[in-house]
């Protein structure tokens, strides 16, 4: 019977305590209050107590579900399906127009599944900033062209992509401890303004070639269409590097990045990133060449300063860590530059102190906060 698979499951109350709950409903369903158990039952039908048992079952596992289950409602993943579209002009590759129409249909899709992850992140009360849910939602959509055409447009070509784009929410309490960085968030942005600046700087350049009258202008526009769509490209890499590391594909994301600094010798943020992902395989050697190419391009990047301190640290190299750290302090971050350079000089000095050899009165806070200080008044090249 129906009542009876629901109750052998584990749903109804006890016995003792279930009975009498059960009886009380009952009483009530027939007006019979202050009557005896053998007047009830013979006013009261058997159906109309069976059915009061289920009812009560069947509302007992709904509380179950609503206490026990918190995320129903939510699958594993979710599909979004959309599309984007680019009209190539003179000067422009195939290719690449055909990334920017892919672009728009991930950013289309990107704005569903940001309100996706945020409505599972306050489900499972997840502490997350606006920015931070922006990066999730990035981080755990893959996507999958379902069909494209190109068309002809006037003198170039319409590109139309159609994606369907699966957000794996299985992945996001791991990947939520990834986003917390600071640089991560930055990365993301950077990215993003990246992408932003190119397709402003795409659509001045052809409405510049479209004015172009004479043949050495126009070969001069299209060789900086050239230039934009190589930067475009590099962009590109740097992303998918960004995706394999918050997925936590670590030689994936080495390739990628590798494939932008081939497009852009000079990107720096690659190298540091590259060089993040080398130490987190734990090669911390061919994570410092990369952290000395980012800093040798840009002498005023702090957090490739961090990265090399931690590298070093790692190594067990505390003096260069700390001048490392320093160097990041004096350049403004003192969220990690600052306060990692003086938990490292701490550490260092703890390590060397041989409690043996101290002399009488001595003072480590003191001792401590001396060379602090003249570490802080100490000029680094």
């Amino acid at each position: 019977m129906i009542e009876k698979r629901f109750c052998e499951k584990g749903f109804a109350l006890k016995k003792d305590v279930g009975m009498k709950y059960i009886s009380t409903i009952t009483t009530h369903a027939c007006h019979c209050e202050g009557q005896s158990p053998e007047a009830i039952s013979e006013k009261v039908p058997q159906s109309l107590f069976w059915q009061t048992m289920i009812a009560v079952c069947v509302s007992f596992f709904a509380m179950a579900l609503l206490l026990f289950l918190p995320s129903v409602g939510f699958t594993e993943s979710k599909e979004i399906i959309s599309e984007g579209t680019y009209n190539m002009g003179d000067g422009e590759t195939p290719s690449v127009a055909e990334s920017r129409a892919l672009l728009q249909a991930k950013r289309t899709a990107l704005e569903q599944a940001g309100t996706y992850v945020e409505s599972y992140s306050k489900v499972k009360n997840f502490q997350l900033t606006e920015d931070e849910i922006k990066v999730l939602a990035s981080g755990l959509m893959e996507v999958e062209i379902l069909d494209k055409k190109r068309t002809i447009l006037g003198d170039g070509f319409h590109f139309w992509v159609k994606i369907k784009a699966r957000v794996q929410i299985e992945k996001m309490e791991e990947m939520a401890k990834r986003v917390k960085g600071k640089d991560v968030i930055e990365d993301y942005k950077n990215v993003q303004e990246a992408y932003d600046k190119s397709q402003k700087e795409i659509e001045e350049l052809k409405k510049e070639l479209s004015q172009a009258k004479e043949e050495r202008q126009k070969k001069k526009v299209e060789a900086k269409i050239t230039d934009e769509e190589r930067l475009f490209q590099t962009n590109e890499w740097f992303e998918k590097g960004y995706d394999y590391w918050l997925n936590q594909k670590d030689d994936a994301a080495i390739e990628a990045y590798t494939k932008a600094i081939a497009l852009d010798p000079n990107y720096a943020a690659a190298y540091n990133k590259r060089g993040f992902v080398y130490a987190d395989k734990g090669q911390y050697d061919r994570a410092i060449e990369d952290y000395n190419k980012a800093i040798a391009l840009d002498p005023n990047y702090a957090e490739a300063y961090v990265h090399r301190g931690v590298a070093y640290n790692e190594k067990r190299q505390y003096d260069k860590a700390i001048i490392n750290y320093q160097k990041a302090c004096n350049l403004g971050d003192e969220e990690l530059g600052c306060y990692l350079m003086e938990t490292t000089l701490k550490m260092k000095m703890l390590v060397e102190w041989d409690i043996f050899k101290t002399p009488e009165g001595f003072d480590f806070d003191k001792e401590f906060k001396k060379e602090l200080k003249k570490l802080k008044n100490k000029n680094l090249k």
